[in-house]
């Protein structure tokens, strides 16, 4: 599935849970309370699912842009967190509205454990990934819209696919190992949350 053509970033007001809370910190705030020599860079990822149309969770998943690093691959959407971001949190449901065009409402917990790696510029990162509730913005649930730039298509996948890593007649190739980790360990949390 495609849909293209961002609109401009939305006020971005959601409600913070308790086991989120720690993120509400800007990234320099974060990293000066908890410095740790294998990164000074942070990241995040949104776990976006939608349970309205069958009693089966579907996760969100998005395919890279050919012409991207990673060509080709599926994600959840997430990024880099930018210094002018207000906290860590704020910065989930930025890159949550510009890679799928979905609006945070809650961010519930974390899912899976921090991954940590280094980008192709050589910054040594720390990704964090979310259970984001985002708000209902179509009369079919979720009308996800993406920047052409960085993704090309998108699936709402089953645990089933997800582990088969075919969604229908789409391969699924992930980014990382870490990633599917950290999707099957969302699909567990979605299951003891039930």
């Amino acid at each position: 599935m495609t849909g293209t053509g961002i609109a401009p970033l939305p006020a971005l007001d959601f409600k913070v849970h308790p086991a989120t809370s720690s993120f509400a910190e800007s990234q320099q705030a974060y990293l000066a309370k908890h410095p740790d020599p294998r990164y000074n860079h942070l990241a995040t990822g949104a776990v976006v699912f939608d349970m309205s149309h069958s009693t089966v969770p579907r996760i969100l998943l998005v395919q890279r842009a050919a012409a991207d690093s990673m060509p080709n691959r599926w994600e959840i959407p997430g990024g880099g967190c930018d210094n002018e971001d207000e906290s860590i949190l704020y910065a989930v449901a930025r890159e949550l509205w510009e890679e799928a065009g979905l609006k945070a409402k809650s961010m519930l917990h974390t899912v899976g454990d921090p991954h940590i790696f280094s980008s192709r510029s050589g910054k040594k990162i720390c990704r964090f990934t979310f259970l984001v509730e985002v708000e209902t913005n179509s009369d079919d649930g979720f009308a996800v819209t993406l920047d052409p730039k960085e993704h090309q298509q998108f699936v709402w996948a089953t645990e089933e696919d997800v582990k088969a890593k075919k969604s229908g007649n789409i391969e699924l190739q992930y980014t990382t190992q870490e990633l599917e980790n950290t999707i099957i360990e969302a699909f567990n949390a979605i299951e003891r949350q039930s």
